[in-house]
């Protein structure tokens, strides 16, 4: 069975793992590298099992454990050109790490096939990921993304799982306390997605044979798992979960296996 593992999913950490205990990647490092391997280990996965790390793009909260990890465990690093720059010029790499650009052509990596997408957020480069498991099924990474193009969409339609973002509560969002700046920033089209708009895209996912979702990079303070899975199943309706789908929240921590 298929297996992805969300380690970690919030506007303050992100990190999750494709694979299983003989081998499997990573995508982005956003937390310390010894919080993951902690988080593997109680998946009973060890770090060992880590053989290439691929990034989204920049922005802290997926980067900010890259460094030390790849001191820790000379793993290949995969990631856009200019991210890569960005990591070098910011001392987020060490010297002897082997980078390798993504542009869309398909990469073979511990036995998986990883395709990169590009997705419009606030960040100079930034990407989500499609993974072919060795036993054909086929999971998705989408998050950090003010809104589902068309290109997109023909990247993540027909996966078996998509994690896919619904960063935010409209309501809460709206009427807490972030400054006007900020909220403008998150509900624009290279911010993030709402779970309004999260549940749009899982209708048209449905519609293409998609029967596993993973809602991700919730944010802690606009937010609440409860309300991203009630706008879900709401726009589900007349599929039925744990009938016709699996619906799972990744947490901001101690995420475990799902499935699939």
């Amino acid at each position: 069975m298929a297996r992805i593992y969300p380690l970690f999913s919030s506007s303050k950490g992100n990190c999750t793992y494709f694979g299983d205990k003989s081998g499997g990647i990573i995508i982005d490092c956003g937390v310390s590298c010894k919080r993951i391997c902690q988080a593997l280990e109680e998946n009973e996965i060890p770090c060992e099992a880590i053989k290439a790390v691929f990034v989204t793009h920049t922005h802290s909260d997926h980067v900010q454990g890259l460094n030390v990890f790849l001191k820790k465990h000379r793993v290949e690093l995969y990631a856009q050109r200019e991210n890569i720059e960005i990591l070098r010029e910011c001392s987020k790499l060490p010297e002897q790490t082997v980078c390798n650009e993504v542009d869309g052509r398909e990469i073979l990596a511990a036995g998986f096939s990883v395709t990169m997408f590009k997705t419009p957020h606030d960040s100079p480069e930034s990407c989500g990921y499609r993974v072919l498991y060795p036993d054909g099924k086929i999971a998705v990474l989408c998050t950090d993304l003010g809104e589902v193009t068309e290109s997109i969409w023909e990247s993540i339609k027909g996966a078996d799982l998509v994690l896919l973002e619904a960063n935010y509560d409209e309501a809460m969002l709206k009427n807490g306390g972030y400054p006007y700046e900020l909220k403008q920033r998150i509900a624009s089209d290279h911010g993030h997605l709402s779970n309004s708009q999260c549940a749009h895209e899982l209708v048209r996912l449905a519609k293409t044979g998609t029967s596993s979702f993973v809602l991700g990079h919730l944010s802690q303070e606009n937010n609440t798992p409860d309300k991203a899975r009630e706008c879900a199943e709401k726009a589900l309706k007349p599929l039925l979960p744990k009938r016709d789908y699996m619906l799972y929240i990744a947490p901001p921590c101690g995420g475990r296996a799902v499935i699939f």
